[in-house]
């Protein structure tokens, strides 16, 4: 077939969408777009899950990556030295230690089990946005004594009852309070609440924060040891290099060295695999939805055409040009569909963005890429065409008296 019959089978393609019912064409358009936002909704919203995990992991648990003991010891031994090594490596932005200790707050007649994390809070800064997640009160300072910072799921709400909490807090604490930690060896002290905090990861929310120097009060193994170190990457460093960099410098000889990617891995390698096969079978799925759904669309309209296709084959019109004009037909409906469900994806993914679904665990947004888009595109519109060249090729071939008495 040359390009004078496709060029006419295109045109009478256009003459036809033009001449024909405005509302099918508008619902064909919206049935593809809809499909287009169906197929890689779920797939998107998965893949946002995941992102939101690793950026909070990242954001207030590891930083890029994590120098933490050796087997069978149980702390990063001189620090101070080790910390001047680090932060003068090239692609490091800061690193910063972090020692950690189970205590149990003491508040009026409340008492709650937490994790007390000792932080360098300007460093910190570096590393992690938690002194912008304040909610009220103000964030710690390096020299900081008898002060912490608590999350808001810990300082808890005191027009809600005790036995209608859904988690244990200290019952409506508030900025200026003083609460009581008992460390369990022994040593108790009363803290003034500084500040009131909400991150959205729950291992964060549910931590109280003093400073490194408050913390070697409580144990002396803080002034020179750290539980872990977490080192932020300057933009445009890998993890990858930065660990390299560290196991080059010997780091490596006072530590574990682990990447972000290395610790997920291990701690959520099967729920990340789980939300991929989760999005492999979502997708094939909607393509069999999609392929089916248009498939019956296109063979409505086109038998609903069968007379005009006869007519058209009465005069003359050789039937590769009639398959073809109806399979321009769809294509150009898919194509105009695929752009509809772009527009309909974006405008979802915005929303979200400002509106993300949150949980205790972690906060969802639809993770949208320019690659997902062009992939899900070039598949719904193979879709399309399979759809409708199928049953115009079925038509095109009955013969006149057959199409004209339909």
């Amino acid at each position: 077939m040359g390009k004078k019959e496709l060029k006419v089978a295109f045109l009478l393609a256009l003459r036809s969408l033009q001449r024909g019912s405005r509302s099918s064409v508008i619902l064909t358009i919206l049935i593809i777009g809809m499909c287009f936002t169906n197929m890689i909704f779920l797939p998107s919203m998965f893949n946002g899950i995941g992102q939101s995990i690793t950026r909070q992991v990242v954001d207030y648990e590891v930083g890029n990556v994590l120098v933490s003991p050796k087997s069978g010891d149980k702390y990063v031994a001189d620090i101070h030295a080790t910390l001047d090594l680090i932060n003068g490596m090239p692609g490091v932005e800061r690193a910063t230690p972090h020692f950690t200790k189970g205590a149990t707050l003491k508040y009026r007649q409340r008492v709650l089990g937490v994790s007390v994390r000792a932080i360098s809070p300007n460093d910190e800064k570096f590393i992690s946005p938690l002194y912008t997640k304040m909610v009220a009160g103000s964030y710690l300072g390096d020299a900081d004594i008898g002060e912490v910072i608590i999350g808001r799921p810990v300082a808890g709400d005191a027009s809600i009852r005790q036995e209608d909490e859904f988690q244990a807090s200290l019952g409506g604490v508030r900025v200026g309070d003083s609460i009581t930690i008992d460390y369990g060896n022994g040593y108790v002290k009363d803290y003034r609440v500084k500040g009131i905090y909400f991150t959205g990861w729950s291992q964060a929310d549910s931590a109280v924060y003093v400073t490194y120097t408050d913390m070697a009060l409580v144990d002396p193994k803080a002034l020179d040891n750290a539980e872990s170190i977490t080192v932020k990457a300057k933009p445009g460093y890998s993890e990858k290099f930065i660990k390299n960099e560290l196991l080059a410098y010997g780091v490596g000889g006072s530590g574990k060295v682990q990447t972000t990617a290395d610790l997920l891995s291990k701690s959520m390698g099967r729920a990340l695999q789980s939300f991929a096969i989760i999005n492999m079978v979502s997708l094939v799925v909607s393509i069999i939805i999609t392929t089916v759904v248009l498939f019956i669309v296109i063979t409505i309209k086109t038998l609903s055409s069968r007379k005009q296709i006869g007519i058209l084959k009465a005069i003359g019109v050789d039937k590769e040009v009639i398959m073809h004009n109806y399979g321009f037909q769809v294509i150009i409906l898919g194509i105009l569909g695929i752009i509809l469900g772009i527009f309909l994806t974006l405008i979802l993914a915005a929303y979200m963005a400002v509106n993300p679904i949150v949980t205790p665990e972690w906060s969802a947004t639809l993770y949208v890429t320019p690659l997902d888009l062009f992939i899900n595109s070039v598949i719904l519109f193979i879709a399309a065409v399979v759809a409708g060249y199928v049953p115009a090729y079925q038509i095109s071939r009955e013969d006149i008296q057959t199409a004209m008495r339909s």
